[in-house]
């Protein structure tokens, strides 16, 4: 459960509480007392919504990435119209880095012939990586397709 609480203090703390509090509705006092980790007063989901969106992005980012690990997915920011050529091509450098840095791993394990925890966890990194790059590059794809033209009276 810490995975899901952690970063909710951490971006809870790195806001001005004060000024969090406000925010979300509560005084000061309680909402310390909501981030403590105690079951007289847990931070109830509500709570958590509040806070999310009391916060940076950045915060939100961190906030939403180990339900996002739960899940096996990522989330990739919404490709804007407009994209062009040179965002495409962008994206597919960025896609090609992440693949090269993904090589560079195995080779690791392999020289070394066995996986251990922090190399199952570079390795799970950056096939999240991986997998958020090529969702930003098909997005990116995506917006530049054309709408079918209709004929008249359809």
């Amino acid at each position: 459960m810490d995975a899901f609480i952690d970063p909710v203090h951490d971006a809870a703390f790195n806001n001005c509480i004060k000024a969090l509090a406000v925010n979300v509705g509560m005084s000061a006092k309680s909402l310390y007392r909501r981030l403590d980790d105690n079951d007289a007063m847990p931070l109830r989901f509500v709570d958590f919504v509040s806070i999310f969106w009391s916060v940076d992005y950045e915060s939100r980012k961190e906030m939403i990435q180990p339900f996002l690990d739960d899940m096996g997915m990522v989330a990739v920011k919404r490709t804007e119209e407009g994209v062009g050529r040179g965002d495409v091509l962008g994206s597919v450098l960025d896609s090609q880095t992440e693949s090269g840095r993904l090589a560079g791993l195995i080779h690791q394990v392999i020289a070394d012939g066995e996986v251990d925890e922090d190399e199952a966890a570079s390795l799970d990194a950056q096939f999240r990586a991986i997998e958020a790059a090529t969702a930003k590059l098909k997005a990116d794809l995506a917006s530049m397709k054309r709408p079918a033209l209709r004929s008249v009276g359809q």
